[in-house]
């Protein structure tokens, strides 16, 4: 911390880049949430659907992940597939903790 300029070390872990894979996986389920889902209830069918995003959401992460591999200029990382799956949790989480709130003309 103490070395002038731009003699800063690399730093082995890019942080921005797993924020943005946060932040990307963590509005994409939270918004699926809002056409799946109903807030009331977590159980019965809207806990199926809820289990279903779940399992999509863990899926879409890896296998976009995996996809990398095969276009050029990207690159495959572990700890990205893992942050995409904090995220959607994060996102459902969010989802069901966020209060309500009536949108109408009535």
């Amino acid at each position: 911390m103490l070395t002038p300029g731009n003699n800063f070390p690399d730093a082995s872990f890019n942080f921005q880049d797993k924020l943005i894979h946060f932040i990307c996986f963590g509005t994409l389920s939270f918004l699926w949430c809002g056409v799946g889902v109903k807030r009331v209830s977590v159980n019965g069918v809207n806990g199926r659907v809820l289990i279903n995003f779940l399992i999509f959401g863990i899926a879409a992460g890896i296998a976009l992940e995996y996809a990398q591999l095969f276009i050029p200029y990207r690159s495959f990382e572990y700890m990205d597939m893992i942050v995409n799956e904090i995220g959607g949790i994060a996102g459902l989480l969010a989802y069901f903790k966020i209060p309500t709130s009536k949108i109408g003309l009535d």
